[in-house]
C-alpha cells in the first residue's frame, strides 16, 4: 500500500515538474495558485539583474506576469503577444526607457499595467487601444515631464492612474473633460469613480491647473485624488501653497479677429494690417508671411481691458511682392488661434512713379525744349525702375 502511494506522489511531482520545468523561461520562476474554470492559474516572475530582454518563450497560459529588478531597458514591439490571457502585467524597478507602441498587441484581456520606478520620460498612450479592458495603469516614479492632449483619447476607461513621483508640471485641459462627474459602467450602468495619484510634482499653479483645483476642492465628485493637499511649486507668488487655498480662472483659447480678410491696394501705397485677440492669459501676437514669421515690424499694444491685444503690420510704399496671405497667429496656455489676411497689390509702376516721371522730363528738356504734352507721351508706360534720358529715344532734329 506505501509502495503504491509512492508511485502515486511520484508520479504527481514529475507532472508538476513537467508542467511547470519545460514551460517555465530561464532565470524566471513560476508557480500555480487557485483555480478559474477548474484550471490553475499560472504566475511567471522573473526577477534576476542578469536579465537584459523580455523572455521569448513565455508560457501562452500566464494570467500574471512580473517583471522586476531586472536590467531591462526597452520593450520592443509585440513582447508579450504570446500571453492572450493576461490579466497583470506588472514591469515595476526595471531600467525601462523606452516603451513601443505596439508593445502590448494580443493583450485584450490585460486589466493592470505598472511600470513604477522606471526611467521612462514619455509614454505611448496610443498604445493603450490594444488593452481595452484596462482599469489600472501605474507609471508611478518615472521621469515623465508632460502628459500630451492625446493621451486623454486613451484613457477612457481608466479607474486608477498613478502619475505621483514624476516632473509633471501641469496637465492638458482635455484630460479632464474626458470624465465627467459622474461616470457610468457602458455595462452595469452603475457610477464608477477614477482614483488618481499625483502627489510629488512640481505643479505650477496656473489657469491650465484650474479644473485641477476645482476638483481637490469639491467635497464629492468621481474623480478622486489619492493625495488631496497637493501643493504648488510655482510661479513663486504660489510656492509652497497648498491646492485647497489657491483660487484660479479657466483658460481661455485665443479669438482672432482683423479689420479685413481680403484687401486690394495701390501699387506705390501704404497700408495697415491689423488684428485684435482676446484670451486669458492675454495671448501673444505674431505675423506669419510664407511660413516665415516676423517678416516685417509690427506695433504690438495691450488694451485697458485684461486679455485683449492687437498687433499691426505697417507696410508702406507696397510692391508686388508684398501681395499674399498674412496671418496673425495669438496663441497663450489654452492653445493657437489664427486669422489670415489676403493681400493683392494692382496697378502699374510708371502710373505711381511721379518723381521718376518728373526727373526725366527736366533733363529732357535742358537738351531739347519741346512742348509738354509730347514729353509725357514719349515715357514707356511699363518703367519699373529708375528713369533717365538714356532710357528715352529722343528724335533727331530735322
Amino acid at each position: 500500500m506505501n509502495l503504491l502511494l509512492y508511485a502515486e506522489l511520484t508520479l504527481c511531482l514529475v507532472l508538476v515538474i513537467c508542467a511547470q520545468g519545460p514551460a517555465c523561461p530561464s532565470l524566471c520562476t513560476c508557480a500555480f495558485h487557485g483555480r478559474n474554470n477548474n484550471k490553475e492559474l499560472r504566475t511567471v516572475l522573473c526577477k534576476n539583474p542578469a536579465l537584459t530582454g523580455i523572455p521569448v518563450d513565455l508560457p501562452s497560459d500566464t494570467v500574471k506576469f512580473r517583471l522586476e529588478r531586472t536590467s531591462v531597458s526597452r520593450i520592443f514591439r509585440g513582447a508579450f503577444f504570446s500571453m492572450p490571457e493576461l490579466l497583470y502585467l506588472w514591469l515595476t524597478y526595471n531600467s525601462i526607457t523606452v516603451v513601443h507602441p505596439r508593445s502590448f498587441t494580443n493583450l485584450s484581456f490585460l486589466h493592470e499595467l505598472r511600470l513604477d520606478g522606471n526611467l521612462l520620460s514619455s509614454f505611448p498612450w496610443e498604445g493603450l487601444r490594444d488593452v481595452p479592458r484596462l482599469r489600472s495603469l501605474g507609471l508611478h516614479n518615472n521621469r515623465l515631464a508632460r502628459i500630451p492632449p492625446l493621451a486623454a483619447r486613451y484613457l477612457g476607461n481608466i479607474t486608477y492612474l498613478d502619475l505621483s513621483s514624476n516632473r509633471l508640471s501641469t496637465l492638458p485641459n482635455d484630460l479632464f473633460a474626458l470624465w465627467p462627474l459622474i461616470m457610468l459602467s457602458e455595462t452595469t450602468q452603475t457610477q464608477r469613480s477614477l482614483v488618481l495619484g499625483l502627489q510629488d510634482n512640481p505643479w505650477v499653479c496656473d489657469c491650465r491647473l484650474a479644473s485641477l483645483l476645482d476638483i481637490s476642492k469639491a467635497p464629492e465628485s468621481s474623480m478622486v485624488l489619492l493625495d488631496r493637499f497637493l501643493t504648488c511649486s510655482g510661479p513663486p507668488v504660489f510656492a509652497g501653497v497648498s491646492f485647497q487655498n489657491v483660487e484660479l480662472s479657466r483658460c481661455r483659447r485665443p479669438y482672432v479677429v482683423t479689420s479685413g480678410t481680403k484687401i486690394t491696394a495701390l501699387l506705390g501705397s501704404n497700408i495697415l494690417l491689423r488684428c485684435d485677440a482676446i484670451g486669458h492669459p492675454t495671448p501673444t501676437l505674431v505675423w506669419f508671411k510664407s511660413a516665415r514669421p516676423n517678416l516685417y515690424n509690427t506695433d504690438v499694444q495691450d488694451s485697458s481691458r485684461v486679455g485683449i491685444r492687437w498687433s499691426a503690420v505697417s507696410l508702406n510704399g507696397i510692391s508686388y511682392k508684398d501681395a499674399g496671405e498674412y496671418r496673425c497667429r495669438a496663441q497663450n496656455m489654452a492653445g493657437i488661434s489664427e486669422a489670415i489676411v489676403s493681400l493683392k497689390v494692382v496697378g502699374m509702376m510708371a502710373e505711381n512713379t511721379d518723381l521718376q516721371q518728373t526727373a526725366a522730363k527736366s533733363d529732357y528738356s535742358r537738351k531739347k525744349p519741346k512742348p509738354k504734352s509730347k514729353v509725357g507721351s514719349l515715357v514707356p508706360r511699363n518703367i519699373t525702375g529708375p528713369l533717365s534720358a538714356s532710357k528715352i529715344n529722343i528724335p533727331k532734329e530735322m
